[in-house]
């Protein structure tokens, strides 16, 4: 096998993605063995995964901002604090499954529910405290895919 984009070189190595020759000089050129055309296609989706994250962040706070559900009579200017809230779970749904991978595989339907209602709490309550920092690595994330 030759290298895909030096036919007459031997190739040493193999695209991770696609599976075609690369040289030693080809194999060097990214941190992972992949051709360019491969490398480039992971770059596009790196930076549209990330500004799809961070549209959903906005547009969930947003609409806690709208639906400003923490209002009471005794403090009706909560708006931030319900879009924080919303944008919250979201951030707490990343961050706890990217370090808790539980799953429910059997159970009742009661089971099912209390286990849901666990998880939506715990997203809600871990978010709260992650949220600026998933949100600072999501952008940080986006910066370095573009300048890829």
């Amino acid at each position: 096998m030759n290298c895909i984009n030096h036919p007459t070189v031997a190739a040493v190595a193999q695209c991770a993605d696609c599976s075609k020759g690369l040289c030693p000089d080809c194999a060097n050129t990214y941190k992972l063995i992949l051709c360019t055309p491969c490398y480039n296609q992971r770059k596009k989706a790196d930076i549209i995964n990330n500004t799809y994250r961070l549209v959903l962040y906005i547009v969930l706070f947003i609409v806690g901002y709208r639906l400003n559900f923490m209002a009471s009579k005794g403090s009706p200017d909560t708006y931030i604090l319900s879009g924080y809230i919303i944008m919250a779970i979201l951030s707490g749904y990343v961050f706890v499954n990217n370090i808790i991978r539980w799953k429910m595989l059997v159970g009742t339907g009661v089971m099912w529910m209390i286990y849901y209602l666990f998880k939506l709490f715990l997203y809600a309550f871990v978010g709260f405290f992650t949220a600026p920092f998933t949100i600072g690595w999501t952008i940080f994330k986006l910066i370095r895919a573009i300048r890829k």
